[in-house]
């Protein structure tokens, strides 16, 4: 059976939060830290178009659909370089995704960033599988994502000349 990938509308993503926001949940990025209303935040987010949802699913024989996979996506703009690119906010399979239903999500999101006027799609990962994935799809992933917790950095970087 053959999957669609579609950017679901508002209405859609109220009907179906309780199985977007359990992908959500299980791929929020790194740049995520908890807050007691995270999830509010971005249903109203994505309710409000500033992120979007994307949805890979097939539709069974009675015409129900069955989500394979969860995507939400965002611009980002960089004033320095004027750039803008998409970032793919969060990925989720609820099963293993083959290969080729990968490599639609991506063309997918790809036609759409071109329409858009972005440069490039972002991610973070630190899933092998996704690694080498967008390795065999062109992706770059020579470079390393790293993050410093400000209060911790502060406290143990307290006069520099302890490093």
């Amino acid at each position: 059976m053959k999957s669609i990938v579609s950017k679901l509308l508002p209405k859609q993503i109220s009907a179906f939060w309780d199985v977007i926001s359990y992908a959500v949940s299980q791929s929020l990025p790194p740049i995520v830290l908890d807050h007691p209303d995270i999830m509010n935040r971005i249903l109203s987010s994505c309710l409000s178009g500033e992120t979007e949802v994307w949805a890979e699913y097939t539709k069974d024989g009675e015409g129900n659909n069955r989500f394979e996979c969860i995507s939400l996506t965002q611009f980002i703009y960089d004033n320095c370089s004027d750039t803008r690119n998409l970032l793919v906010y969060c990925l989720y399979g609820y099963q293993r995704i083959d290969d080729s239903s990968w490599g639609q999500i991506i063309v997918a999101i790809s036609k759409y960033a071109i329409e858009k006027k972005c440069i490039q799609i972002i991610a973070y990962t630190n899933i092998p599988h996704m690694i080498d994935m967008a390795n065999k799809l062109g992706g770059d992933t020579s470079y390393t994502f790293v993050s410093f917790d400000v209060i911790k950095t502060a406290q143990l970087l307290n006069g520099l000349g302890e490093v």
